[in-house]
């Protein structure tokens, strides 16, 4: 109807600028894909020993024989668009509603790869037809990019594996690891507990820290969330998040439950809000 058209995603992207900045949440989301490298090993036996118990400390899905899972996603629509400066009821309800007719599903592998996929629901007009795709690509760059950093924590533990060179420095309360994977330069710093409170990786093209939390899962630490800043080459693409996480027990592994992800791009503010039902797993 005339009414819909006039209040739904049409107006919605008229007025909170979604059509124009593209969902800049999604580039946020997507920019921490390349930011955290998956390493493997060293040689020394003393650091190697060291690595063993460290790696031995956290939970992994790998360790517990997940080859994938697949879930069903919600984004909160109300959330997401109030954060774009959408509060007029007369605009937010109608597109809400427009909004919950989209469907998406993720399916992740045994390696934390994550796959999206939707449904596709009518556009009133080109415009509206414009801004579904963006939200179908935001979303696909939003869940591959959060669920490659998940990965690195939560499916391996987020430390070398035996085979390449590391350096280690100590001091009374940590531990200092560095290496290099490929022309990536890496650092780690690692509680007495083992527990890694920082992760620094620097290339040619940007320079990126991730600052992660854990909680005991009984099976050793569980990631529940992270801070991270992400900066391009000659301090362009600026981005700052805070990512918090629940999970829920599938077929006895834990997988996530709750996405909550918020932050900057450039400046510009962005949240969002995800739930995962559901999931079905395998081993």
């Amino acid at each position: 109807s005339s009414l819909l058209q006039l209040t739904s995603l049409e107006s919605t992207m008229k007025n909170s600028g979604l059509a124009r900045h593209g969902l800049l949440w999604v580039a946020a989301c997507c920019a921490l894909a390349i930011s955290v490298p998956r390493a493997s090993g060293f040689q020394q036996p003393d650091k190697a020993e060291l690595l063993k118990k460290a790696r031995a400390a956290y939970y992994s899905l790998k360790n517990e024989g997940m080859t994938g899972f697949t879930c069903n996603m919600a984004p909160n629509w109300t959330a997401l668009l109030q954060t774009q400066g959408v509060t007029d009821p007369a605009v937010l309800e109608p597109a809400v509603k427009k909004l919950n007719e989209l469907q998406f599903s993720v399916t992740v592998d045994g390696n934390g790869a994550a796959k999206v996929t939707h449904n596709e629901i009518s556009a009133e007009n080109q415009r509206v037809a414009e801004g579904l795709k963006q939200i179908y690509s935001g979303m696909e760059q939003m869940t591959t990019g959060f669920f490659q950093t998940w990965s690195v924590f939560v499916v391996n533990p987020p430390l070398p594996e035996p085979g390449i060179e590391i350096n280690l420095e100590n001091s009374a309360s940590e531990y200092r690891i560095s290496y290099n994977e490929g022309a990536t330069k890496v650092g780690v710093n690692m509680g007495r507990d083992y527990a890694v409170s920082t992760v620094k990786a620097t290339t040619a093209d940007f320079d990126s820290v991730i600052h992660p939390h854990f909680a005991q899962s009984g099976k050793g630490f569980l990631m529940s969330g992270y801070e991270a800043q992400y900066e391009g080459t000659g301090g362009k693409d600026k981005t700052d998040l805070q990512v918090a996480l629940d999970y829920q027990d599938v077929s006895g592994m834990k997988l996530p439950q709750k996405l909550n992800l918020k932050g900057s791009y450039n400046g510009t503010p962005f949240q969002v809000e995800v739930a995962f039902s559901d999931c079905t797993a395998s081993k």
